[in-house]
């Protein structure tokens, strides 16, 4: 998760029509990647509680970490949609400029 919060924490918007276009496309890879990490996390989800019910001893710890997980998975969602936003605004104002030229 760390190496796609790093990829989700840059501030590039691209300076031109063509690379605010590919980096649209490098984050739709990267939403790609996102929906299979998903997926594991609802698996370690499952997973953790199960093992509160047959490890009632370790429940809290358990539950604890289980919690981290799902607020870093929030956070990283959440910073995705935010610089999908951004660059879909990027891709309009630059849309925009090259029209106007």
């Amino acid at each position: 998760m760390a190496e796609k919060d790093e990829a989700l924490s840059k501030d590039d918007l691209g300076k031109d029509l063509r690379t605010v276009q590919a980096l649209q496309r490098k984050h739709e890879g990267l939403e790609r990647d996102l929906a299979a990490l998903g997926d594991k996390i609802r698996q370690l989800d499952e997973t953790g509680t199960k093992l509160m019910q047959t490890h009632p001893n370790s429940a809290e710890t358990i539950y604890s970490k289980q919690k981290e997980i799902n607020t870093e998975w929030t956070q990283l969602q959440t910073k995705a949609t935010s610089r999908k936003e951004k660059l879909l605004d990027s891709y309009d104002l630059q849309r925009f400029l090259s029209d106007y030229r």
